[in-house]
C-alpha cells in the first residue's frame, strides 16, 4: 500500500504531475485515487474543469484537444480516461526486447506521444489502464518521464489485515484477531473492493460499536466461493454443462454479483494457464505452489482442469470472459445468457 501513501502524499502537498498512468488489479484503491484526485484539484468549478472518458469509445484525438483546453475560474482540469487501450502489452516481443510490430506506434498513437512529450501544465491527465500494460512501449516511457506511472498492485494480506482494522476503528467497532484473518482470507484475493463489501455486510448485521468475532463473520452468510468456483470450472471441462449452469445460477442466488463471479472464473482459468506453464517450463509440480504463492490443492486442481480441459480452451475462456466484461459494462448483454452461451460453447470446444 505504501505507492497509494506515497502517491496520497505528494497531492496533499501540491506536487501534481501532467500526466498519469494508473494500472494494476486493485481497482478499490485506483477509484479512490480518483476521488482523491477530483477532490484535490477541483474543489470548486467542477462541472467546467473534469471530463470523464472511455478510452474504448473516445478518440485519441479528442482526448488531446481537451488536455490542450485552458482550466475555467481553476488553476487546473482534469481528464480522466477509464479503459484506456493504448497502453496494452498485446503484440509483445520477447521480454526485454524493442516494440514488436503489433506495439509499434501508429498514426492515431504518434498524436497522443506528442501531447504525452509535451503535455499542457495546465491539465492533469489520468490513463486508467485495465490491461496489462508494455513497459517498452512509447507511450508508457513517455508518461514516465513527463509524469508518473503506479502500478496499484493487489495488497499483501498483512497490509489487509491493517486496512481491515482502520475501518473497523473509524466505525466505531473492534474486531478480534482471528476474525480479521478470517475475513482477509475468504474474501481479500479479489482485492479490496470486494474486502469492503464484505465489511458492509457485516456492520449492517452486527450494528455499531460491537465486537466482531470469527462466528459474526461465518455468520453473516459469507461463503467460501472460490470453491464453488473450483466446482463450476471443474464441471465445464468434464463437459458436465448442466452442472456448471447450475453453480452459476446458485452464486447469483446467494446474491453473488456478476462482476465477482467473472472475476473469480478469469482468475481460475489463469491460474491453471500459469501453473500449467511453469510445469512445461521444467518446474516440478510440487515447486509450483510456493512459485505461484499458493496452497497446493489448488495447484493439483487447476492442473488437473488445464489437463481435462486443454489449453486452447482454457485460453478461449478466458477470452470470453473478458469479452462478457467488457459488454455487460457497456450494456450491450446480459451476465446470466452471456455466461451460459459461453459454457454451452466451450463444451463443445474441439482444437
Amino acid at each position: 500500500m505504501e505507492y497509494y501513501k506515497a502517491l496520497m502524499n505528494s497531492l496533499q502537498r501540491g506536487l501534481v504531475s501532467s500526466v498519469y498512468l494508473f494500472y494494476g488489479e486493485e481497482e478499490y484503491l485506483k477509484e479512490k485515487a480518483v476521488e482523491k484526485f477530483i477532490e484535490y484539484l477541483l474543489p470548486q468549478a467542477t462541472d467546467f474543469n473534469l471530463d470523464l472518458l472511455d478510452g474504448e469509445e473516445t478518440e485519441i484525438s479528442t482526448v488531446v484537444a481537451l488536455a490542450e483546453n485552458l482550466p475555467f475560474m481553476s488553476e487546473r482540469r482534469l481528464i480522466i480516461v477509464k479503459n484506456a487501450p493504448w497502453f496494452s502489452g498485446k503484440g509483445k516481443s520477447k521480454e526485454g526486447g524493442e516494440e514488436s510490430k503489433e506495439a509499434k506506434l501508429t498514426g492515431k498513437d504518434t498524436v497522443l506521444l506528442e501531447y504525452l512529450n509535451n503535455p499542457a501544465p495546465t491539465t492533469c491527465l489520468i490513463f486508467l489502464a485495465r490491461e496489462a500494460v508494455d513497459r517498452r512501449k512509447k507511450l508508457y516511457k513517455a508518461v514516465g518521464a513527463k509524469g508518473q506511472v503506479v502500478d496499484f498492485k493487489m495488497l499483501k494480506p498483512t497490509e489487509m489485515i491493517a486496512w481491515v482494522n482502520q475501518v473497523m476503528q473509524a466505525s466505531g467497532n473492534k474486531i478480534e484477531s482471528a476474525a480479521v484473518r478470517e475475513l482477509v482470507e475468504t474474501n481479500g484475493k479479489l482485492g479490496l473492493l470486494n474486502l469492503t463489501n464484505e465489511i458492509n455486510k457485516i456492520l449492517n448485521y452486527i450494528g455499531s460499536e460491537q465486537v466482531i468475532t470469527v462466528t459474526d463473520v461465518r455468520e453473516v452468510g459469507i461463503i467460501n466461493i472460490e470453491q464453488n468456483i473450483f466446482t463450476v470450472v471443474d464441471d465445464a471441462v468434464a463437459g458436465h454443462t448442466a452442472k456448471a449452469l447450475n453453480g452459476i445460477r446458485e452464486l447469483l442466488s446467494l446474491k453473488e454479483q456478476p462482476p465477482k463471479i467473472l472475476a473469480l472464473l478469469a482468475r481460475q482459468f489463469r491460474i491453471a494457464l500459469q501453473a500449467n506453464a511453469l510445469l512445461q517450463s521444467g518446474c516440478l509440480e510440487r515447486e509450483i505452489a510456493g512459485k505461484m504463492g499458493m496452497h497446493d490443492f489448488v495447484i493439483k486442481k487447476a492442473l488437473a482442469q488445464v489437463r481435462r480441459g486443454g489449453t486452447p480452451r482454457i485460453k478461449w475462456a478466458l477470452e470470453q470472459i473478458a469479452s462478457i466484461d467488457a459488454d455487460i459494462k457497456k450494456g450491450q448483454r446480459d451476465f446470466l445468457p452471456a455466461i451460459e452461451t459461453m459454457l454451452i460453447q466451450f463444451s463443445h470446444q474441439h482444437y
